[in-house]
């Protein structure tokens, strides 16, 4: 079911599946979320959880007990209540069963929350601990955004502008799978800019970024500035993506907690970088935001 809300003049879309934004529409009446197409990228905008990105062989241990779970993690397939609905948010939660036991041992609930604010959107997770056992997790956003987003633009009229000077580095992860090192984006490396190019996601599939200075980012017109800021700041990845060799009118910016597996880790979740753990009874609080630049 979807639940729609409106305030500021804009509009904000939600499904109780996944709990994914599926539309936010600006006071301009201009779609700023992928629609979706089922021949290229149905998403919109999921979450992932409790993995991030492609498990090795198709399983994580646990404790020493290996369980099946796919890419990305079970949340963005999962039912969730709405909880509450104001003027200007949704709020989404979906909580542990026999079913999710099954790929991630624990008991847990995740709140989703998507606010609506003046100037663009927020989305915020809440990873609560309803277990006994100190809970470790991997979480991320994958919002897809139009790109272009002025008439008559395309894709390679738009940037990525940085908030801090880069290295560049990246993860070679070539399949969208297993990580097997990492390498250094020459047209980033020192500066803040890098011009948007469908060849980076035909040779790479995403660019995953591990290290990063900065935890905001502009998708911009090369030349109007135009576009969006997107601030990450309870986050330690960047994963930017749009589907290799389909020339595809969005880019994805999505903020992670974890990483692929490596080709040559031990397979145990507990190893796996930049996992954290929440301890039983408590919850964390992650936000990502979006304004627009005009």
């Amino acid at each position: 079911m979807n639940y729609t809300i409106s305030q500021y003049g804009a509009s904000l879309r939600a499904s109780t599946l996944g709990a994914e934004l599926c539309s936010y529409i600006d006071a301009t009446g201009q779609e700023r979320i992928w629609p979706g197409q089922a021949d290229i990228w149905p998403g919109h905008a999921p979450v992932l959880f409790p993995l991030v990105g492609a498990p090795k062989n198709g399983e994580v241990r646990f404790a020493g007990k290996a369980y099946p779970v796919r890419k990305h993690g079970f949340l963005a397939s999962r039912e969730f209540t709405l909880v509450e609905q104001g003027a200007n948010f949704l709020h989404f939660a979906a909580e542990a069963d026999e079913e999710t036991r099954a790929a991630y041992p624990y008991a847990f609930a995740v709140h989703i929350l998507h606010f609506l604010r003046p100037d663009g959107f927020t989305t915020e997770f809440r990873v609560q601990n309803c277990d006994i056992r100190p809970m470790p997790y991997c979480i991320g956003g994958h919002p897809g955004f139009c790109c272009p987003m002025e008439p008559d633009a395309v894709f390679e009229d738009y940037l990525l502008r940085f908030e801090k000077p880069e290295t560049g580095e990246i993860v070679v992860c070539p399949d969208g799978e297993l990580i097997h090192g990492h390498e250094f984006l020459p047209a980033l490396a020192g500066g803040q800019e890098l011009p948007l190019s469908h060849t980076y996601f035909d040779e790479k599939d995403a660019l995953i970024f591990p290290a990063l200075a900065s935890r905001q980012v502009d998708l911009i017109h090369r030349e109007s500035r135009r576009g969006i800021r997107f601030q990450f700041a309870d986050f330690d990845v960047l994963g930017v993506w749009t589907k290799p060799g389909v020339r595809a009118d969005y880019l994805c910016l999505e903020p992670w907690v974890g990483l692929n597996a490596y080709a040559d880790e031990t397979g145990n979740f507990e190893d796996k970088p930049f996992v954290r753990t929440v301890q039983p009874g408590e919850t964390h609080t992650l936000r990502y935001s979006t304004t627009l630049l005009s």
